[in-house]
């Protein structure tokens, strides 16, 4: 995947108009039988909340569903202006229908800027060495992953290299902080197995110049964030060393995979087909039921949610802080 891909993969999330609110007396929830409309206190103008915006706002100034079916449609418009007031200052992320521009979604005010997504490619080129592109994706709350390796290789074992990287999760209309982690590709199957490991995890909390994080100083901590965790590939394999020496009982194999589904949410016939692939190469250390969630993350699952959910169980099976609570050999040991 090159460049121009990449960018035309994050292009839905380019595209997304924020507006800024710094709430006020005047800001005000209004709530008829045909439509939800919010008046922001900058100005008089009613800006129309669609559907899934209205459903979005009521999550985020934390109203229950139960609660928001059984309000009246005044009392409803009331209770969300107070609850609203509470939050200050938001973002409005702006979707465009057959009727012009409506209110899709709201998200905490991180600045008055995005990330701008090219620059992010950008600094991605320039930080790692003769960079690829793995995988791009998008998540509902109006983020993308951007998973990359580089060409350094090292064994875990012989015939079993692993391609060293790094993962970048962002939002261009700042819905999250920035992170960068470690990320690694098992050579050994053709299309890659995946890991995202955290060993090595950067998390942004700055204000970045320009009060949005479009200052020097959060692209620099970019390139060093991003350097770093590509650096991490020693790290990286000696842990998975460790994992391949934590052999598993045979009568415990099946136990341990069946945990580990649970943690990554990995069910119906996404499960069905891990239990398959362990049939097929029955898991002998712990390495080898890592490989089988990662083989999951990048062969069978395509819904972005779920690849971040089985991504960060595996991230958690193979870190050393949190192996244990995953684990139930380790467990059982205890």
């Amino acid at each position: 995947m090159n460049k121009a891909e990449v960018m035309e993969q994050l292009q839905p999330l380019v595209g997304t108009v924020v507006r800024q609110v710094q709430h006020s007396p005047r800001t005000k929830v209004i709530v008829t039988p045909e439509m939800v409309t919010l008046r922001p206190g900058s100005g008089g103008a009613l800006v129309p909340i669609n559907k899934p915006g209205v459903k979005a706002m009521a999550n985020f100034i934390g109203m229950p569903a139960g609660m928001a079916k059984q309000l009246s449609p005044d009392t409803f418009g009331k209770v969300a202006t107070e609850l609203l007031s509470r939050k200050e200052r938001y973002n409005l992320l702006m979707q465009e229908d057959e009727n012009g521009p409506a209110i899709g979604d709201f998200s905490v005010f991180r600045g008055t800027g995005g990330i701008k997504a090219e620059r992010v490619v950008d600094t991605i080129e320039r930080s790692i060495p003769n960079a690829e592109f793995h995988r791009v994706n998008l998540f509902n709350d109006h983020s993308a992953s951007i998973e990359v390796v580089g060409e350094q290789r090292q064994p875990v074992a012989r015939g079993d290299l692993i391609r060293g990287g790094t993962m970048v999760t962002f939002s261009p209309v700042n819905t999250i902080a920035p992170s960068v982690r470690s990320f690694a590709v098992r050579c050994l199957c053709t299309n890659g197995m995946t890991s995202n490991d955290t060993i090595r995890e950067y998390a942004f909390n700055g204000g970045g110049g320009g009060g949005g994080g479009q200052g020097d100083d959060i692209w620099q901590w970019f390139r060093q964030s991003m350097r770093a965790s590509y650096q991490a590939l020693n790290a990286i394999v000696t842990r998975y060393q460790q994992l391949k020496d934590e052999r598993i009982p045979q009568n415990e194999r099946a136990a341990m995979l069946e945990a580990l589904l649970r943690e990554a949410k990995i069910s119906g016939e996404d499960a069905d087909a891990v239990r398959a692939q362990a049939i097929e190469n029955p898991p002998r250390n712990a390495y080898d039921v890592l490989n089988l969630i990662t083989w999951a993350s990048s062969h069978v699952i395509r819904e972005p949610e779920r690849i971040r959910r089985a991504q960060l169980a595996a991230a958690d099976f193979t870190s050393k802080d949190t192996h244990a609570r995953s684990c139930p050999l380790c467990h059982h040991r205890n």
